[in-house]
């Protein structure tokens, strides 16, 4: 088996330690990992170690680029096993910004320059839902068919962390 694989086996047992205990409470999802993690983590900081000295492996090759990552930053990595809170990962970051990253290529050809501004403020409202769990369509419906009528003032209310959806009049 190569290097690379048996890493990648290694991440998967983590991995799959995180699919075990996604629904627990945090202090529970703490314990559960104390109880399994560490001896994977130590296993792969020694196999890294050893294989890093390795005259065979090139420094600049994949591996050794990869390795010299990993044990540079062993530390900060195995931090998410102190709280249970802690994601292994920052894939829900990733996810939530993807988004903006994918439209900042669009923008360049967006063609006038408050057409940028006007697409920004429109994403950061969408996010802004999001976050809140907040239905974008029904917020942007509700909130187009008040603005007309209400002051600047007023309208600060119906930012998406203040806004309250306005009652329907029962016919």
């Amino acid at each position: 088996m190569s290097e690379g694989l048996w890493f990648i086996l290694k991440i998967r047992a983590l991995y799959q330690i995180e699919d075990q205990l996604r629904d627990c409470a945090p202090e529970e999802r703490r314990r559960g990992r104390l109880a399994k993690a560490p001896a994977i983590w130590r296993e792969m900081k020694r196999r890294a170690e050893r294989l890093k000295s390795d005259p065979r492996l090139l420094p600049k090759s994949s591996l050794g680029k990869a390795l010299r990552y990993f044990l540079k930053e062993y530390t900060p990595m195995v931090g998410y096993l102190r709280d249970g809170r802690f994601e292994i990962d920052n894939n829900l970051v990733e996810n939530d910004v993807r988004p903006s990253a994918v439209g900042r290529r669009r923008w360049l050809f967006i063609g006038h320059p408050d057409a940028g501004w006007r697409s920004a403020v429109i994403y950061t409202i969408i996010q802004s839902c999001r976050r809140r769990g907040i239905n974008t369509q029904e917020y942007l419906t509700d909130v187009l068919a008040r603005l007309p009528a209400m002051t600047a003032k007023q309208a600060r209310d119906l930012v998406p962390s203040r806004w309250k959806p306005q009652r329907s009049k029962p016919d």
